[in-house]
């Protein structure tokens, strides 16, 4: 969110809410050398933003613009833990044994779960799903769920987005005859489980050269080491399992790097001609356009009605909107899953509310790290809601919800701070917990949560800096307002799909004149401005901050930091600046 906030008035108050944008730190990255730039015969703002993007010599630069799924792919069977993972399944399909893959409750083990089942029984396997409910079963295996599978028959169990930290769980599957098999791409703790077979390219001695492939990508891997191995995918192409990688590998942040990139460029290709009668009926439903469809509509529209059910309902109508054939049957989950987030959407802002006021009251949005725990806030938007006050605080968060005896919680943190290597720091502490860097989720006894804040306070102290809790906006290159044009927009679309570790390029601008400054949206809340450097007039929205049209007027000279794009109304392409900052010239 922007850091201009402040109601307008007049005088000095005034200049005071234009300077405050300042509170967030600019940080402009430099140019690329000249010699650099020379070399790839590109525009200097292309070439610039390859040279950012660690794309610096000709191979990898054609390798990063062509995203090819048959040069930018690597061998399976590299990955650590895949040729007995592979020998075994196959075994099992071929004798018709009974498999269960199981996974978690999000987008990427949704869809982990879609993919292996679809592509499984098209190879003539005896497999079902198993996705675990939020509230009654919590993340990762349980022992109740195993018991139940292994009464039902399920010889091979397989995990998908989950699983590298369950040693109890796994070791009570082995005691009642199953075999597991556990893919997982969360940080992998020092005791592995005693698993047939763990496949996660984060493992020591994993030599598989990409390591940031998440859930569903290894899914993915897993059913092109079957391929290998001789197994036939029937009518099933490799292209109809491609939309369901690209939403679970978008869905879970997964960086837009290396074969992720691959992956998800190839997955929209899918998307736009997809004839999944549940992913059609979902986007339809989220008003998008199916042959339009980006990463950021994954990211932002898409995987967020998916989520919705995981979060407050069930996850496993979301895999059932996935699988189904029947139009009819993935209208009528589409719509449920529409008005499931809709009641998600308010959920998240009632939670939201009451923790901010709750720290607040209690004065620890001030510390370093900020622990809340509440009987109210809801498990399935804790998260949601701790990444929001990451945003608005500029400090890790982890939110709890209170239960009897236990509570569960998320973790949200800052650039440069890894909330799991914090976490595994007490992990004696918890029950259980799993995550990455920027993220982590965990289960924890009532007793151990003044225990918990206290050593994360003390890590803290340590490692986070006072820079680390400054909020603030990477500029990518400084242009003129004059310089914006189809055909540099036409450059930055080459780099493509846009998201994590490939953020679409902030531009900044600077000392432009604001021609006009007008409130919109239904209750006044976001900004349209007309910007002028020199030439012609630009149009941007600034959202949010239609509070600050009057302010504008009176101090019309600012600095502004924007993403480019373009912008379709009633079928007419234009130009237009998203504007993420700025502040007085």
């Amino acid at each position: 969110m922007p850091a201009l906030h402040l109601p307008p008035a007049p005088g000095a108050a005034t200049r005071r809410a234009i300077m405050s944008a300042r509170r967030k730190r600019w940080d402009v990255r430099p140019l690329a050398p000249a010699e650099f730039v020379q070399a790839t015969g590109l525009s200097p703002l292309l070439a610039g933003l390859l040279y950012q993007r660690d794309q610096r010599d000709p191979a990898t630069i054609t390798s990063f613009f062509a995203a090819d799924m048959k040069t930018g792919l690597h061998d399976p069977l590299l990955m650590r833990g895949m040729p007995e993972a592979s020998a075994r399944i196959a075994q099992a399909v071929q004798s018709g044994e009974p498999m269960a893959v199981y996974g978690d409750f999000d987008t990427d083990g949704v869809t982990a779960v879609t993919l292996l089942v679809q592509a499984m029984t098209a190879m003539g396997g005896n497999i079902r799903p198993y996705i675990p409910h939020r509230t009654r079963e919590g993340y990762g295996l349980n022992n109740d769920a195993i018991h139940q599978l292994a009464k039902e028959g399920v010889r091979l169990l397989i995990t998908v987005d989950c699983g590298i930290s369950n040693l109890v769980e796994v070791a009570e599957a082995n005691s009642l005859g199953l075999d597991v098999i556990v893919t997982d791409h969360h940080h992998p703790p020092a005791e592995l489980p005693a698993a047939f077979a763990i496949v996660n390219p984060k493992q020591d001695g994993c030599a598989y050269p990409y390591k940031h492939l998440v859930g569903v990508g290894i899914a993915y891997k897993l059913v092109h080491a079957l391929v290998k191995r001789g197994l036939s995918l029937g009518s099933v192409r490799g292209r109809d399992l491609l939309d369901v990688v690209a939403l679970g590998t978008v869905a879970d942040m997964g960086p837009l790097t290396g074969e992720n990139r691959v992956l998800v460029k190839a997955g929209l290709d899918a998307i736009h001609s997809t004839t999944r009668p549940g992913l059609k009926a979902l986007i339809e439903v989220a008003g998008l356009t199916r042959s339009a469809i980006s990463a950021s509509d994954i990211g932002y529209t898409l995987a967020p009605r998916i989520n919705a059910a995981g979060r407050l309902d069930d996850a496993v109508r979301a895999y059932q909107l996935l699988l189904t054939d029947d139009d009819a049957t993935a209208e009528r989950l589409a719509r449920e899953l529409n008005q499931t987030n809709r009641e998600r959407q308010d959920l998240t802002k009632e939670v939201q509310a009451a923790a901010k006021a709750q720290a607040e009251a209690a004065g620890t949005q001030r510390g370093r790290i900020v622990v809340i725990a509440g009987e109210a806030f809801a498990a399935g938007v804790v998260g949601l809601v701790a990444g929001k006050l990451v945003e608005e605080w500029g400090r890790p968060v982890l939110l709890l919800e209170q239960g009897a005896s236990e509570s569960r919680g998320s973790a949200r943190s800052v650039p440069g701070f890894s909330i799991i290597d914090a976490l595994t720091g007490c992990k004696e502490l918890f029950v259980r917990f799993g995550g990455h860097a920027a993220a982590a989720g965990f289960t924890i006894a009532n007793a151990n949560i003044p225990l918990l804040e206290a050593h994360l306070l003390a890590v803290a102290e340590r490692q986070l800096t006072d820079e680390m809790l400054q909020p603030a906006i990477t500029i990518d290159a400084p242009v003129k307002l004059d310089e914006l044009d189809w055909d540099l927009l036409a450059d930055l679309k080459r780099l493509e799909p846009f998201g994590q570790a490939n953020p679409q390029p902030t531009l900044m601008s600077a000392g432009v004149q604001v021609v006009d400054a007008r409130p919109r949206g239904a209750e006044g809340q976001h900004l349209r401005l007309m910007l002028r450097d020199g030439g012609g007039v630009h149009e941007a929205i600034a959202f949010r901050l239609g509070h600050l049209a009057d302010a504008l007027h009176r101090h019309p000279r600012i600095d502004v930091a924007y993403t480019f794009d373009d912008d379709v109304w009633n079928g007419e392409h234009r130009l237009q600046l998203k504007v993420k900052d700025f502040r007085r010239a």
